[in-house]
């Protein structure tokens, strides 16, 4: 018995799944009483701030006018949160990572519609590019939309975009949105993003890499990995989403009536996504 006993612990079926168990919700519950703790723009050394900013205006030779791009990053944003974790507090590298795939985006976004009016950055969450949607569009109107109420005032408070009116828009970017999507929401929503178009129009969005299986929903991301972040979206609606490209030429057939094209970029989205520019038109 005792044997048993001592196998079963071993492999975590015995008392140490139970003392694991206990740990990790010990773990969250400091994690939870720390975030609440913490100021709204998270208190980041201003010297590690400006080296990562400074690498990063260098290493995209970004234009002297981006050097005044807000720099604030709310407690709660999950795309700094989350890698600043998986790099056990190496700051300057998540820094470095997250000024980047914001301004290169951004750049990405300026090359496509160098003359949009109205920009809408849906799923724009704590402002990873929509920080430097002013630099890269200085007389654009900029709306931001996300499901996190925390979100969208940030970004309204500290980068002066606006609320999204619901209005037509010259250019959309939804990054890391239907990445995450189950798949009636991806289809639902595809169709409400294209619906939102002037007739020039582009929407521009990201997958992950085309599988061959047509459409998986797995409901593990980093907003599963932490949970003290204020505003939280369930799994049931934001897991990490893959599908196949048929299924995605299905998806845009679908969405209305008009007839659309899509170009896929060699750049990707933080080194990972395909960026996916779409257009009305018949692809050639």
């Amino acid at each position: 018995m005792n044997l048993k006993r001592w196998i079963q612990d071993k492999v975590g079926i015995g008392e140490n799944r139970d003392k694991l168990a206990l740990l990790e919700k010990r773990i969250a519950a400091l994690a939870t009483l720390e975030q609440w703790a913490l100021p709204e723009v998270l208190p980041i050394p201003p010297a590690l701030v400006e080296q990562a900013w400074s690498e990063t205006m260098a290493a995209l030779e970004l234009p002297a006018t981006w050097a005044s791009s807000p720099a604030g990053i709310h407690r709660s944003d999950p795309m700094f949160r989350y890698p600043f974790q998986v790099h056990g507090g190496d700051t300057l590298t998540v820094l470095r990572e997250y000024f980047s795939t914001g301004a290169e985006a951004a750049l990405r976004l300026h090359a496509l519609a160098p003359k949009a009016e109205r920009i809408l950055d849906f799923g724009g969450g704590y402002g990873r590019v929509g920080r430097f949607l002013s630099a890269a569009f200085p007389n654009a109107k900029r709306l931001v939309s996300d499901p996190k109420l925390s979100a969208v005032d940030f970004q309204i408070k500290h980068f002066g975009a606006l609320s999204d009116d619901q209005q037509p828009v010259d250019l959309i970017f939804a990054g890391s949105v239907f990445t995450h999507l189950p798949e009636a929401d991806f289809h639902s929503t595809l169709n409400s993003l294209l619906g939102r178009l002037t007739r020039s129009g582009i929407l521009v969005l990201t997958l992950h890499a085309f599988q061959s299986r047509r459409f998986s929903f797995h409901p593990y991301t980093e907003e599963s990995a932490l949970r003290e972040l204020e505003d939280v979206l369930h799994e049931d609606v934001y897991g990490s989403v893959y599908c196949s490209e048929e299924f995605w030429n299905d998806a845009l057939e679908q969405s209305s009536l008009e007839t659309w094209s899509y170009d896929i970029l060699p750049q990707r989205f933080g080194g990972t996504q395909l960026y996916v520019v779409v257009k009305r038109g018949i692809r050639v």
